[in-house]
């Protein structure tokens, strides 16, 4: 097999950073690998390398159909033969893809998501002249319902890599805690993966929170805290709003201050977010104020500040979308706009995400009233839900073994389902709803702390950062407690099992003299004090 060392300097022209090498060797020789890589550092490089070690076709599965296009667009250039396959293309260019592959002309297929239940494309790529060799699911934290934007048409990939006959599997993402680095292995049913995570630290993003006024009306008041903080800080900008709203009215009040300025969020025609994206990467905006719709796929080096206009729905989306900034390694600043009324809006963006009742019923009555083969479709229309309802409450009991799946678009319904199913449904949903919610209130508890920023970001990342950063305004403050004087009794590094008396199986992901921080299966994400481990509230296992 070719040196991957080697192919990136011959092929594509640079060298490989120490986790990108590692991970294309990695996957090369064959064995599923997970990357978890900083923003801006060269993940699709990663597969470009190790799919042309491997000499067969490389299948990427990615939801942004403009990286899609720039990647196909990078491949081509060098010579290799790379298509791309999404909703986006019209009946003759899918046409001469499905050509290409049969007459085994490529290389790279970049595939959007909704490709996985096109039963075409499967059997074009499955009966194809050259075999798939390599599957790299890029984004892989939207397989995971404990990371953020999960996108259950992703939980389809795993018998999609099987149809391919279970190639090696890679799965690359910026972010990802160690629950979700768990849930992707699993969910993507990878077998013995190395997991690879770089350094989580950002050093030259300095972190700071700013709370709005007290008195004012929300609304108001997060718009002029959020402005102060565009004002003090340099430009390029990204703002991030909770509310399309929100990013309306802010876009209007900072182009009252002379700045070139635009919103972007999902209310807006897709030519007009078009236009809006290539102007901030032109220059001709300064600033774009935008929900997180305005985020993957974003690679502008020198944005020199983000700003949140009140806290996000979890760690993981902040720590992704603050990375966004000094991707050219000169300074930059990440500053969050704390209300703790603006909580409730991430709050009930989570609530909308639950399954009700009547929906669980539904369904099940639809799987109990025709045993046998069912297709999403005909669940669909016998329960009288959407298929974003089907597809979850499927997947639910595929996952707790009362389904078997049948193809990428049905499954096999026993005679009887388990008495218990509408329960366990229903405990299951229980379960993710807690997850989320804690991953809220971890997100509100970073804006509160008086402790090292850094420290406590990275803590949720299982990596142990020792304080103080002296690039947050915490530690500028001198509001961290420091070090105990009285030593804790027992010295547990993170990343360990724990089990607590209440809540379960959980991980221990950081602690230090004051605080500890565990996520548990059955909650999420806690925060206790030390003297969990000393009273037996909390046990190592």
């Amino acid at each position: 097999m070719p040196d991957v060392a080697e192919l990136a300097r011959s092929v594509f022209g640079f060298d490989l950073r120490p986790a990108q090498r590692r991970a294309a060797e990695t996957i090369a020789a064959g064995r599923d690998t997970l990357a978890v890589l900083p923003t801006g550092s060269g993940k699709s490089a990663i597969y470009q390398v190790a799919g042309l070690a491997r000499t067969g076709v490389t299948v990427v599965v990615s939801p942004l159909i403009a990286l899609q296009r720039d990647q196909v667009r990078s491949l081509t250039a060098l010579g290799l033969r790379a298509v791309l396959l999404n909703s986006g293309l019209h009946s003759g260019q899918r046409a001469d893809v499905l050509t290409a592959l049969r007459a085994g002309a490529t290389d790279f297929v970049m595939l959007g998501p909704e490709q996985l239940a096109n039963d075409e494309t499967l059997r074009e790529l499955t009966t194809g002249p050259r075999p798939i060799t390599l599957v790299a699911v890029d984004e892989a934290h939207l397989v995971s319902e404990w990371g953020h934007d999960f996108r259950p048409e992703y939980l389809r990939l795993a018998d999609v890599i099987d149809t391919f006959g279970r190639p090696p599997v890679l799965a690359l993402t910026a972010t990802a805690a160690p629950p979700v680095q768990a849930d992707i292995t699993r969910q993507l049913r990878m077998r013995e993966p190395q997991v690879i995570v770089a350094d989580f630290d950002r050093p030259g993003i300095s972190l700071a929170v700013r709370r709005t006024r007290p008195g004012l009306p929300e609304d108001r008041a997060v718009d002029d805290r959020t402005v102060e903080v565009v004002l003090a800080h340099d430009t390029p900008t990204l703002v991030y709003a909770l509310t399309h709203a929100r990013c309306e009215s802010l876009a209007e009040r900072l182009r009252l201050d002379s700045y070139r300025v635009a919103a972007y969020h999902a209310g807006m025609p897709a030519a007009e977010r078009g236009r809006v994206q290539d102007g901030f990467f032109s220059g001709a905006l300064e600033i774009v104020v935008a929900t997180s719709a305005f985020g993957m796929g974003i690679d502008k080096p020198d944005v020199r500040t983000v700003v949140h206009a009140g806290v996000p729905g979890s760690l993981d989306e902040y720590y992704q979308e603050i990375g966004r900034a000094g991707r050219d390694g000169a300074p930059a600043s990440a500053v969050l706009v704390y209300d703790p009324r603006t909580v409730r809006i991430p709050r009930l963006l989570a609530a909308r995400s639950r399954l009700t009742p009547h929906a669980v019923h539904a369904v099940v009555d639809a799987l109990e009233a025709a045993p046998g083969r069912r297709s999403l479709r005909e669940l669909a229309e016998g329960s009288g839900m959407s298929r974003h309802v089907v597809e979850r409450v499927v997947d639910e009991l595929l996952e707790l073994g009362a389904l078997v799946p049948e193809g990428n678009d049905a499954v096999r319904v026993p005679q009887a389902l388990p008495r218990t199913t509408f329960s366990a449904v229903a405990a299951a949903g229980d379960r993710r709803q807690a997850v989320l919610t804690s991953r809220i209130d971890a997100a509100r508890h970073y804006a509160e702390t008086v402790r090292c920023r850094r420290a406590e970001l990275l803590g949720y990342f299982g990596e142990h950062y020792e304080p103080p950063c002296g690039t947050c305004d915490n530690d500028a403050a001198g509001t961290d407690p420091g070090p105990s004087s009285a030593p804790s009794r027992q010295a547990v590094p993170g990343g360990v099992g724990v089990h607590h008396r209440l809540w379960g199986a959980g991980t221990l992901l950081s602690r230090d003299e004051h605080e500890l921080t565990v996520v548990f299966d059955s909650v999420g994400y806690r925060h206790l004090t030390p003297a969990a481990l000393d009273n037996g509230l909390l046990t190592l296992d």
